[in-house]
């Protein structure tokens, strides 16, 4: 049998699931982590980066086009396609023997301006290939005392989410709107044109200056 009181503590990581988080302020997915370890542990701080690693899977003429402003053009992809941040959370988990599940929340909003929005608002159908990197501390037993361990820079894990989880919570969350961010300039600018042509909404001002674009 190995003797673990004084080496160094080995993690695993699995993704075994993922659900819409209960509604709440910011909409977000929940992954379901399993955390497992060679020895007791005491507690772990766990930063998670979340990144889409977008050249593992492909992408139909329509995606791509789509994906021009996240990647540019198609010529453009062999060195411009990367992973895309998602999220960075940050875990406290509990001490644990063998192993124990944490819920990773990953939030879902509608800002098209981050990458990573854009990204998969683009997309069709299919998974969104993920990586999980961890990066934190383990504090556990050693030689009759607590010992205090870094992770290795090696901790991850791929998971392949169904873009139909985010396209659930999008649902839940906002039904069939988006929400878009402009500057107040512009803001005031589209008022006045909605007033001064009676459209009775900012959507319906917006529907005009998109139907005279298309003829132009």
């Amino acid at each position: 049998m190995t003797d673990t009181t004084l080496s160094t503590p080995v993690l695993s990581w699995a993704v075994t699931g993922v659900d819409v988080a209960p509604v709440e302020a910011v909409p977000a997915l929940r992954l379901r982590l399993r955390v497992s370890c060679d020895r007791p542990v005491r507690s772990l701080t766990l930063a998670v980066s979340v990144r889409i690693a977008a050249a593992l899977r492909d992408y139909t003429a329509e995606e791509r086009t789509r994906l021009r402003g996240v990647f540019g053009m198609p010529e453009q992809w062999a060195a411009s396609v990367g992973e895309l941040v998602w999220a960075r959370p940050v875990l406290h988990v509990a001490g644990f023997t063998g192993h124990t599940d944490v819920d990773v929340p990953v939030p879902c909003g509608q800002d098209v301006e981050l990458a990573s929005v854009s990204y998969l608002s683009a997309l069709s159908d299919g998974d969104v290939p993920l990586r999980l990197h961890f990066s934190g501390t383990v504090f556990h037993d050693s030689g009759g005392g607590l010992a205090v361990t870094r992770l290795p820079w090696d901790s991850e894990v791929k998971y392949r989410l169904p873009l139909a989880c985010w396209q659930e919570v999008r649902r839940t969350y906002f039904g069939r709107h988006r929400w878009l961010r402009v500057e107040e300039a512009v803001y005031e600018r589209l008022h006045d044109y909605r007033v001064r042509h009676a459209y009775g909404s900012p959507q319906e001002a917006i529907e005009a200056l998109l139907e005279q674009a298309g003829r132009t």
